[in-house]
């Protein structure tokens, strides 16, 4: 029998059989290597269920929250300029001192850009149109009208993201559009019949579809441009517009000025700061169908507080357009799964 080189200690075979492990099974390495993925996996599915959780409930409050940002636009009693100008302004300030809480200073590379630009003069015309809008025309038809930003953000996608333009998007947006035309043109008794300023009501609710849709485009293809900063930048254009268009400037009573800072302040700045969080949690078209909660419940918030009752026509208009956006999410939610 063989022993070690000095001389000393056990044989080497004995040695051999002392310190070398026992070979493990192929069945066990696989077993390990098994567990070991399902763990990370089961870890995975966790964290994603947790961050969906978080982004559900944040969406939820967001557009809960906005919900009651008409009515107290309409309790304001003021012009639409004026109350541009008051929206516009504290809502500027808002979300410039949101800026500087999250970002600051440190934020400001990318504020030379073609899209920082785009993203100011999208949330200008948003303020501003928005704003007239609630001042002259029915809410019903207005928030009907906002509620086709998916429609126009699926086809900037199209266009500026090079995304494909689905057939099913193509039929949502002739069904919404029809809903559209039944709410502004249809009358309680049945007749068909232009009424001008519903019609710019639904025009003015179009364009603010656009306008977001627009702006949330941007973001998506450049998530690295300070938004909040350019809607800030923007409000307060929007502000400045209306001081330079107003014919007559005015600091409204306490009741009033008590409602459009309210609005101004804390429902418009913290609900949209909210909901962009939401986005990075849950796919966008999530985010959109939540939001449809203003459509639905800030015509019941107005008719409760003013007595704004919506005609038969808005109702049934309205409820082909959500019903169309409706099923054009979840299906776009599904497919995106």
């Amino acid at each position: 029998m063989a022993y070690h080189p000095n001389g000393q200690g056990a044989p080497i075979g004995r040695l051999n059989s002392i310190h070398r492990p026992a070979p493990m099974a192929h069945e066990q390495i696989v077993s390990n290597r098994l567990g070991l993925h399902d763990q990370t996996q089961a870890r995975a599915v966790t964290a994603q269920r947790s961050q969906k959780t978080i982004g559900l409930t944040l969406a939820i409050f967001g557009a809960l929250l906005l919900t009651p940002d008409t009515l107290f636009m309409r309790l304001s009693q003021l012009d639409g300029f004026n109350m541009l100008l008051w929206r516009g302004g504290l809502s500027g300030l808002a979300y410039f001192m949101i800026w500087l809480w999250m970002r600051g200073p440190r934020d400001l590379s990318n504020i030379w850009t073609r899209n920082f630009a785009i993203i100011v003069a999208c949330q200008t015309g948003n303020a501003a149109l928005f704003s007239l809008a609630i001042a002259v025309a029915p809410v019903t038809v207005v928030l009907i009208g906002v509620a086709t930003v998916p429609i126009f953000a699926a086809i900037m996608s199209r266009v500026i993201l090079g995304e494909a333009l689905s057939m099913r998007t193509l039929i949502t947006a002739t069904m919404v559009f029809l809903g559209l035309f039944v709410s502004v043109m249809g009358s309680d008794d049945g007749q068909i019949k232009l009424d001008l300023i519903t019609l710019i009501g639904a025009g003015l609710g179009l364009g603010v579809a656009f306008s977001l849709a627009m702006n949330f485009t941007i973001i998506r293809k450049d998530p690295e441009v300070p938004f909040v900063l350019a809607i800030a930048i923007g409000a307060i254009t929007a502000a400045g517009l209306a001081a330079l268009f107003a014919t007559t400037l005015a600091w409204p009573p306490l009741p009033q000025m008590a409602a459009i800072a309210l609005t101004g302040i804390f429902i418009l700045p913290l609900s949209f700061v909210t909901l962009s969080y939401a986005a990075r949690f849950v796919p966008s078209s999530t985010v959109s169908l939540i939001m449809l909660l203003e459509t639905i419940l800030g015509p019941l918030w107005v008719w409760w507080g003013i007595d704004e009752a919506p005609s038969a026509a808005m109702l049934i208009g309205g409820g082909i357009v959500l019903t169309c956006l409706a099923v054009f999410l979840i299906f776009e939610d599904h497919h995106a799964a």
